[in-house]
């Protein structure tokens, strides 16, 4: 496509204004297209892309009116822009009518050869910008696949050693007579069990830039799924205080299980691994009706560098703001929650330690009731 020289249709019935339109596009690097009525335009154009259509309107039979209601009604020439041209006066019904078919713009002849090669110049560098944007978008198609694929290998090659690290993580834990040993592999087991679940994560980053997810909503227990990710996360031994997790209420929610579990494990870690020592509080707040709260905290302030990446800034609110900004370390797992509906806050403070809130609703599709 792009090696083809870009193409300008000019529909007149009269042979020497056609010559004359050729004449004055001569050096515009455009390919001319002519047609002396609207039959012969019409079928040029069932074979020939092109960036602009100057149509004259006085034509017998199929008058310039008439071709561009057609133009304007097939899906192949529907945005191709139209130009009218007209040796008529400037009649405001006439205009009206023009723009009502379809036209950009009107040229009155005898045509001003400067003007007509300006107003050539415009639509045929935005047609090259649209060709450019079609072929932006089918690149980044392409790599995402490529992407996609990439990473599929890349799962199926790392569930292999995973597999033999959590087989002897197991007979550590079996054979294992010292207590460092049963450490050893009780820690060797939960980071195993993490970085698999890590692994099933990259497949759904094998998609385009800013696309939105799409999560495959059910019904799902997000007690369960809070429970095994302080499970897993406190088992990688990052923190001698275990992380304590506590559920009130109902934690049932219609939710993508697979996606929630990536967000929920995402906070657990990062609240565990900037804790130090001090303990983490896990609450799933599930006595609402509508809606569920998972509040993740410690007793601790987070130190500046890890308040800018989780929380954006300072992570302390200005006077009014109730809703602190995220940061990159949580962009992922806000982009699942708000996939959801839902949103996520956070706050680190001196004296008030640190806090995470996840807030989502039950069911998506009743928010509006």
């Amino acid at each position: 496509m792009r090696n083809e020289s870009m193409k300008i249709l000019v529909v007149d019935d009269q042979p020497k204004n056609l010559l004359a339109m050729q004449a004055l596009l001569a050096d515009s690097g455009l390919e001319i297209l002519a047609a002396d009525s609207g039959p012969a335009a019409l079928e040029l154009l069932l074979t020939h892309d092109v960036a602009l259509a100057l149509l004259d309107i006085q034509m017998p039979g199929m008058d310039g009116y008439a071709l561009a209601e057609l133009l304007r009604g097939t899906a192949r020439t529907r945005h191709v822009p139209i130009i009218f041209l007209t040796a008529g006066n400037r009649e405001d019904q006439r205009t009206f009518r023009g723009y009502e078919a379809g036209a950009v713009d009107f040229l009155y002849k005898p045509i001003d050869g400067f003007v007509l090669r300006s107003k050539v110049a415009v639509f045929a560098d935005l047609h090259r910008q649209q060709l450019d944007s079609v072929e932006r978008v089918a690149e980044l198609q392409r790599l995402t696949r490529i992407n996609g694929q990439m990473l599929a290998a890349l799962t199926h090659d790392l569930r292999t050693p995973l597999a033999a690290l959590m087989l002897n993580a197991e007979l550590l834990l079996r054979r294992g007579e010292l207590g460092g040993l049963q450490r050893a592999g009780e820690r060797i087991k939960a980071a195993t069990a993490l970085m698999s679940r890590q692994v099933d994560h990259l497949v759904n980053l094998a998609r385009l830039p800013g696309e939105a997810l799409q999560p495959m909503m059910g019904r799902c227990d997000l007690a369960a799924i809070v429970a095994d990710s302080v499970q897993a996360a406190s088992g990688l031994g990052l923190s001698e205080s275990p992380a304590h997790c506590a559920v009130e209420g109902d934690g049932h929610a219609e939710l993508d299980a697979v996606l929630m579990r990536e967000a929920v494990d995402h906070l657990v870690l990062q609240a565990i691994t900037y804790a130090g020592e001090a303990p983490v509080t896990v609450l799933l707040d599930g006595q609402a009706r509508r809606t569920l709260a998972l509040r993740v905290s410690s007793p601790v302030s987070l130190p500046d560098s890890a308040r800018a990446y989780l929380l954006g800034d300072t992570g302390i609110p200005a006077e009014g703001d109730v809703t602190p900004k995220v940061g990159s370390g949580l962009r992922r797992a806000e982009e699942i929650v708000r996939a959801h509906g839902g949103s996520i806050v956070g706050y680190s403070r001196e004296r008030e330690g640190t806090m995470f809130e996840m807030m989502l609703p039950r069911d998506l599709g009743r928010l509006g009731e």
